[in-house]
């Protein structure tokens, strides 16, 4: 036996007798997994459950407790190693190993007698995460600390068992002061599931537990690549759209701290800013429902419908309405984004009035929408090129465009040709406003500077129009008598 090995069983044997703890991982950096051995890919090979599984190390099983057995982790195998098979659905796991976690353990001694008892509740199998020191202690200390967890889950055949990740926030008396649990969403596969949430003020250890919760037979929820993080992720109420002001692109994000129901999503504006064409807006429709298999998929089982006029630019709108399906739907998974626009799927301009709703569970929610880019800046009204400044090169665009007839145009359209006050007008009021607008931007006195530069008679007259010249009258003296 290699020294290595024993030291192993050594360790093994006493935290399963509840003398030594696995060494608690310290959470000196945030957005890092703190969880040890969280593929388990550490095992004994030499302790062994059914099937020849081995003893998963790094984790504690809770020890005896008269009447009750106490509690080992053992672990199927993705790829038959040390000969044990793997009983789990959907075939090996990416970057899963050779090892994941099963509840069921039906440990019999050579008699036959049970030694230890299948995993089905918290703190039977577990490590203890300290928080306490670090920045994850520092942030914990203000209140705005979150965590993040993530765990590959799947199940035997078709007995539907649920694998479980328990989290217990305690203090450092060892009180629990909140808890929250990630359960598998569909057994029938290997599949993520992800959640997240606020972590109490006071808080000094997390202790992460993994179960399993019969369905049918088992327990046979198998678990793997457990990921727990401290982060100081803003966790939001709804979904949120964000739209980057300096491509156009946009963005659904799921930071409400679980996974969230989607079945459906409009997003209006009511200048116009939108561009439905599909070159532009990525829809579910035609990029990620049921007819549209790829790595990024988000509805594999139901086909979705646009419900926007192609024409117009003030409605981005669909739903799944496969009714044989139920209309239910998808899950939009903690941390999971969708691009559902490329560039230009927005017209870059500074009103920014896009709103968003979705239905959840058959009821409609209010998103929210976040820009960003453009330096965190809406773009300056006036910018009618967008080319981040208030130039010249727009004083021409409103000049330009002066008394043209912008009725039958967006309101976002008359804008770009000169329309300041919104009343799909060019004419002496976006004047003033115009050149109050330069020289907010550029400095008192910029537009005069501007327009002298360029004495065109055209400008002349605008300037005289807007009365920003007092030109003196002479009046000739006659004498009455």
């Amino acid at each position: 036996m290699k020294v290595t090995d024993l030291r192993r069983k050594l360790m093994a044997a006493l935290a399963a007798g509840g003398v030594l703890a696995p060494s608690a991982a310290y959470a000196a950096n945030l957005n890092t997994n703190l969880v040890t051995n969280p593929g388990f890919e550490n095992v004994d090979l030499l302790t062994t459950g059914d099937y020849g599984a081995p003893l998963i190390l790094d984790w504690i099983g809770a020890p005896p407790a008269p009447p009750a057995l106490g509690y080992k982790g053992f672990a199927y195998s993705h790829d038959g190693s040390a000969g044990v098979p793997d009983y789990a659905n959907g075939g090996p796991l990416a970057g899963g190993g050779s090892w994941y976690f099963t509840p069921n353990n039906d440990a019999e001694d050579i008699n036959g007698v049970a030694t230890v008892a299948d995993i089905d509740g918290p703190s039977q199998f577990y490590q203890d995460i300290d928080v306490s020191t670090g920045a994850s202690g520092t942030l914990i200390a203000t209140g705005t600390a979150a965590f993040r967890v993530s765990a590959f889950f799947s199940g035997y055949f078709t007995n539907g068992d649920l694998g479980n990740v328990h989290l217990s926030f305690r203090n450092s008396s060892a009180v629990e002061l909140s808890t929250a649990i990630l359960t598998a969403v569909d057994p029938s596969a290997w599949m993520q599931n992800s959640t997240g949430g606020t972590i109490p003020v006071g808080t000094a250890t997390v202790r992460v537990s993994l179960f399993g919760t019969p369905v049918t037979g088992g327990p046979d929820g198998y678990t793997d690549n457990v990921d727990f993080q401290v982060t100081d992720e803003i966790i939001k109420p709804v979904l949120e759209l964000i739209v980057n002001r300096d491509s156009g692109g946009m963005t659904l994000s799921n930071r409400t701290g679980g996974p969230e129901n989607m079945s459906g999503y409009q997003i209006t504006s009511a200048i116009g800013s939108l561009v439905p064409a599909p070159a532009n807006w990525k829809s579910i429709t035609d990029n990620y429902d049921k007819g549209s298999p790829g790595l990024d998929q988000f509805d594999a089982a139901h086909d979705w419908s646009k419900l926007t006029d192609l024409a117009t630019h003030g409605d981005l709108s669909e739903a799944d309405l496969d009714l044989a399906g139920g209309g239910t739907g998808a899950s939009f998974a903690h941390t999971e984004t969708l691009s559902i626009g490329n560039a230009g799927a927005w017209i870059k301009n500074p009103t920014e009035d896009l709103d968003f709703q979705y239905i959840s569970n058959g009821q409609i929610v209010q998103g929210i929408v976040t820009f960003e880019g453009n330096g965190g800046e809406p773009f300056a009204v006036g910018d009618f090129n967008i080319d981040g400044s208030i130039s010249s090169l727009d004083w021409n665009i409103l000049r330009t465009n002066q008394h043209t007839n912008l009725l039958s145009l967006s309101q976002l359209a008359a804008y770009a040709l000169g329309d300041m006050t919104g009343d799909l007008q060019n004419n002496h009021p976006d004047f003033v406003a115009f050149k109050i607008a330069y020289d907010a931007f550029n400095g008192a006195g910029a537009f005069a500077a501007m327009v002298n530069s360029v004495p065109e008679p055209s400008s002349i007259l605008l300037v005289l129009a807007a009365g920003l010249f007092v030109v003196p009258v002479s009046r000739r003296s006659t004498n009455r008598n």
